[in-house]
């Protein structure tokens, strides 16, 4: 028996930032439609908790659950937390009602944390120490940004997705990859003025590491049924889909209207995809990520969600 993904929900932000926002800074919605693939973002009222957002994410999950005491342990990840201590984690359990026993903790590895949670929640139900795992990503990225800076204002977002990990008969073992590189760290900062970015060398790195990933998650039986990489930027994925397009499945692109939510853009790209039809609501998931650090890795999971949980 192995450990999969088996049901799936999403919490984004009503307030919708269109391009046209942008011509106060110079920027024109052609401008970032070419360089991004870009038209629009959703961003969380300044004074909206973080942990707010997690559990309106973590709560169909945890109700649609015959059991929710089953839950052993529940992921937070985030790259903008908005606060240091204490952790989002408890604060999240407490407000989908997951009671005192879980294991709550939060995780950041910037744009690869649902990566990297999503390991960590697998190897916790393979190896018997939780018979089901809840992996959430919560992102307010528009925090982070100075929102007159060209480069990055237009290009993030916010919004929060979670999974749940269980282990099934039918599920087959869970593939991964993973590394880091700190002598990059330069190349994706936060600064006293916001996020700054080496663009042209980001750009050529992310398209490497995840390529190599999505290829090291298909020298295995079974092979992914559908790739989703994070949503950095248009042109990074498009790069990414054509260096993999041999491999012959799925690759998934949503930056258009999501923009770029850091950790949460793979599990709100897939859930959109699957709310969409777009995907059957039983696969195999490739899914990779590259972001500050550097980080980088990339897993293979099988899926079955029911569908009375896939709405628009």
């Amino acid at each position: 028996m192995s450990a999969g993904i088996t049901d799936i929900a999403v919490a984004k932000p009503r307030e919708v930032i269109e391009n046209d926002h942008f011509t106060s800074i110079g920027l024109t919605d052609e401008w970032i439609r070419r360089r991004s693939g870009i038209a629009a973002r959703s961003w969380l009222p300044d004074k909206t908790p973080l942990a707010e957002v997690a559990a309106e994410a973590c709560a169909p999950i945890v109700t649609r659950m015959p059991d929710p005491s089953s839950i052993g342990a529940l992921i937070v990840i985030s790259t903008s937390i908005d606060r240091r201590v204490p952790g989002l984690a408890p604060d999240v359990a407490e407000r989908t009602c997951l009671g005192p026993g879980v294991l709550a903790f939060d995780l950041n590895a910037a744009c690869c944390g649902f990566v990297y949670g999503l390991v960590t929640a697998l190897s916790l139900c393979d190896a018997g120490r939780a018979g089901s795992v809840l992996v959430c990503s919560v992102e307010a990225m528009s925090r982070l940004v100075n929102r007159a800076d060209r480069q990055t204002a237009c290009i993030f977002a916010d919004g929060s997705a979670a999974v749940l990990v269980e282990n099934r008969p039918e599920f087959s073992a869970f593939r991964h990859t993973a590394g880091c590189d700190g002598t990059q760290q330069a190349l994706m900062r936060e600064e006293a003025g916001g996020i700054r970015l080496d663009g042209m060398q980001v750009f050529d790195r992310a398209v490497r590491r995840m390529s190599e990933s999505a290829r090291y998650l298909f020298d295995s039986d079974p092979a992914p049924t559908v790739v989703v990489g994070h949503q950095a930027n248009g042109r990074i994925l498009e790069q990414v889909r054509a260096f993999t397009a041999d491999l012959g499945v799925p690759f998934v692109n949503r930056i258009e209207r999501s923009g770029n939510t850091s950790s949460a853009s793979i599990p709100l790209a897939f859930a959109e995809e699957l709310a969409g039809g777009t995907l059957p609501t039983a696969g195999r998931l490739g899914a990779v990520a590259y972001g500050a650090g550097e980080a980088w890795g990339g897993v293979a999971v099988d899926y079955r969600i029911t569908d009375d949980v896939i709405a628009p």
